[in-house]
């Protein structure tokens, strides 16, 4: 099974992520334009321990470009999206 990462909004904001799985799609509910560093933190920490957990047992495929907005967004500093750029 592959998994893709994406993201959702406009050319100068990220509104959600976006993780495909086959036919599925799951999204994060709440826009991350409006909410606090805080929640971005959170969700970023779970969003790496979720791929993580994936990885052991499937591929994961995101952009360059996608991985680099994510992590940006999210303030994740290590690389944590970037490991699963092709």
């Amino acid at each position: 099974m592959k998994i893709k990462l994406g993201i959702r909004g406009s050319t100068d904001t990220i509104n959600h992520i976006i993780v495909k799985i086959d036919d599925l799609v799951l999204i994060n509910a709440n826009n991350l334009f409006l909410v606090g560093e805080e929640e971005r933190i959170k969700i970023g920490k779970n969003l790496v321990e979720l791929l993580n957990t994936l990885s052991k047992d499937h591929e994961i495929s995101v952009g360059e470009n996608v991985a680099k907005e994510i992590e940006r967004e999210l303030n994740l500093k290590n690389n944590e999206i970037k490991k699963y750029t092709k």
